[in-house]
C-alpha cells in the first residue's frame, strides 16, 4: 500500500517516521525550481485562490507561507533522519540523471528484486514524458479542482528552470539563505 503526501517530517500522519514500521520514500528538489512549480501549482488549483503574480509568490515562498511551509525546515527535517532503515532520501536531480539507478535503489529499499526487462519498463513508464502523457498521473481526473487553462499538472520536469522566474536581486537574496543555512548539513542541490 502506498500513500503519497507532502508532509512534513513532523506533520506524518502516525507518528514520527522514524520510529514507524512503515517505509518512506522522501524526494527532496533544489529551492529554486520547487517554487517555480509550486508557483505554477498554486496558480492552476481554485483552493489555493492564488492569482498573483511570480513576484508576489517568491516573497510567500520565502516567508514560508505556502504549501509545505519553509523549504530548508522541511527538507533538513526528512534529511536528519536520512540513515534510518525505514526512510530513503533521494533528490529530484539525481533522479533526472539516472532515473535506472534510482529504480534499483527503490526496490532495494523496498526489498523487491526487479528482474532487468522489469526494471526497464518501469524506468520508460516514469520517465517525465512518459508520465506527463499519462491521464492517471498528469491528474486529467482532477480537472474539476483547477482552473480553466490551466498548465498541464506535470509541466516541465526540468533542472534550472528558475532562471527564467528569479530576477538576478531574488537569486542572490535566495543562494545568501540557501548558503547560510545549509552549510555544514552535508546535503547540496544542483541548480542547473
Amino acid at each position: 500500500r502506498t500513500f503519497k503526501c507532502h508532509a512534513t517530517y513532523e506533520l506524518m500522519p502516525g507518528g514520527e517516521p522514524e520510529r514507524s514500521i512503515a517505509k518512506y520514500i522522501y524526494v527532496a528538489r533544489n529551492p529554486k525550481d520547487t517554487a517555480v512549480s509550486l508557483y505554477h501549482h498554486a496558480h492552476s488549483m481554485k483552493l489555493y485562490q492564488f492569482n498573483g503574480d511570480w513576484n508576489t509568490f517568491f516573497e510567500l515562498f520565502v516567508a514560508g507561507k505556502v504549501n509545505g511551509g519553509v523549504w530548508f525546515k522541511h527538507v533538513l527535517e526528512w534529511w536528519k533522519h536520512k540513515d534510518a532503515s525505514n526512510i530513503l532520501f533521494l533528490k529530484y536531480e539525481d533522479m533526472k540523471k539516472d532515473l535506472k539507478a534510482a529504480v534499483e535503489k527503490i526496490a532495494e529499499f523496498i526489498d523487491i528484486r526487479l528482474e532487468p526487462d522489469i526494471t526497464d519498463k518501469i524506468v520508460s513508464q516514469c520517465s517525465f514524458d512518459s508520465m506527463k502523457h499519462n491521464p492517471a498521473v498528469n491528474y486529467l481526473w482532477y480537472s474539476d479542482k483547477r482552473k480553466e487553462g490551466s498548465e498541464p499538472w506535470i509541466r516541465k520536469g526540468m533542472i534550472g528552470d528558475w532562471k527564467n522566474y528569479f530576477t538576478e536581486e531574488q537569486s542572490l537574496q535566495y543562494d545568501e539563505e540557501y548558503r547560510r543555512i545549509m552549510s555544514g548539513t552535508g546535503l547540496d542541490f544542483q541548480f542547473q
